[in-house]
């Protein structure tokens, strides 16, 4: 009898998905893992906090209505699960936030990482401050061997 291994667990920031919206550099990569996740080869979510960063940065730049899209977009993406903020995500943030002197937002997407034993996504280098998670960019991650 064979034991199937476990699928990887991921977090993904904010940024993979502004990349993905935006066509920015390194957008095929997200492209890539979003397939591998539609197609149940990995298991991904987000910190519902990725939904007020990703409202923020298209209504700052007075595009509403975009915001609204891009927030539906991931809301109904039915792969993703969207993990809410705890009492002990919101402990182990603040724990976070004062340790590395981070973002609060990285702070509870690292946070929401930590208790789901995921992976974070991300070429944010706030990230990399975080010795208690595991932070890939989306190369590295699709990349192992490199």
């Amino acid at each position: 009898m064979t034991i199937e291994s476990q699928k990887p667990k991921l977090i993904l920031d904010t940024k993979p998905l502004i990349k993905l919206f935006a066509s920015e550099a390194g957008w095929e990569n997200v492209q890539r893992i979003m397939l591998l996740i539609e197609n149940g080869d990995i298991e991904a979510g987000i910190s519902v906090v990725t939904l007020t960063e990703i409202y923020y940065k298209y209504s700052h730049e007075n595009r509403v209505d975009l915001a609204k899209a891009r927030i539906a977009d991931v809301r109904y993406a039915a792969a993703i699960k969207k993990y809410v903020i705890d009492e002990k995500i919101a402990a182990k943030a603040s724990e976070f936030k004062g340790k590395y002197s981070i973002p609060i937002a990285d702070a509870f997407i690292s946070a929401t990482a930590y208790y789901n034993n995921s992976i974070v996504i991300s070429d944010d280098i706030d990230f990399a401050k975080i010795k208690e998670v595991t932070v890939q960019t989306e190369q590295e991650f699709l990349s192992p061997d490199k």
